[in-house]
């Protein structure tokens, strides 16, 4: 059995879900006073990797400390992926027009 649940890095997860989702918010809704959407979805792009890296060194010291690995960092980051995946989408909408 494996011990407790290692939830150390929950709160960077949280916080970088939070910023991905102010970036889909500002792209969505304040469109118009946007110049550059292209440095929003870059600043997404650092969220997203930060986020994938921080999941793989999470599993890391899960495997070594034999802690439980938490399912929350994953889904946190499978939503900040999917909300980055709905900036592009707005991104390519406005363009296209």
């Amino acid at each position: 059995m494996l011990g407790e649940e290692f939830t150390l890095l929950a709160p960077i997860f949280y916080l970088i879900l939070f910023f991905t989702l102010v970036n889909f918010l500002y792209l969505r809704f304040f469109q118009n006073k946007i110049k550059s959407n292209y440095h929003v979805v870059l600043n997404s792009i650092f969220f997203l990797v930060i986020a994938t890296v921080l999941l793989f060194q999470e599993g890391i010291i899960v495997d070594e400390f034999n802690k439980s690995p938490g399912s929350m960092n994953f889904i946190l980051s499978i939503i900040s992926g999917v909300v980055f995946l709905l900036s592009l989408f707005f991104i390519n909408k406005k363009t296209s027009k």
